[in-house]
C-alpha cells in the first residue's frame, strides 16, 4: 500500500491558478510513488481552518507526507512559516514536500 500524501496551499498565493497548482501536487505525488489524497485550501480570509484540518487529518490517517507548491503557502513571513514546519514535521511527523524545489 503507497503511502497517503495531502496538499496544501493558500488560495490568496495561486493567484486564480488554484487548480494547475494542484495538478502541481497531484504530479509530484505520483512520481514520488505516494497516494495523493486531497488537497487542502486556505481560503482568501486565511484564518488557518485549512491548517487545522489537515493536522487532524494527518493524526486521523496516521499520514506522514504533506506538499505545497512553495513554503511560502504556510506562511508569507520566515517565523510564523517556521511555526508551522515544526508543528506539522513535530507533531504530525511529516515530512513536507514542495513543488517549487
Amino acid at each position: 500500500m503507497r503511502a497517503l500524501i495531502y496538499g496544501y496551499l493558500r488560495d490568496d498565493l495561486a493567484d486564480g491558478h488554484s487548480e494547475e497548482l494542484e495538478v502541481d501536487l497531484r504530479t509530484l505525488a505520483r512520481e514520488q510513488g505516494l497516494c495523493f489524497a486531497a488537497t487542502f485550501h486556505e481560503s482568501l480570509s486565511s484564518d488557518g481552518t485549512a491548517f487545522v484540518e489537515l493536522m487532524c487529518e494527518l493524526m486521523r490517517a496516521d499520514a506522514h507526507h504533506v506538499v505545497v507548491p512553495s513554503l511560502e503557502h504556510l506562511a508569507g513571513q520566515a517565523i510564523p512559516r517556521e511555526a508551522l514546519l515544526a508543528k506539522l514535521t513535530r507533531v504530525a511527523t511529516a515530512r513536507v514536500w514542495t513543488v517549487a524545489d
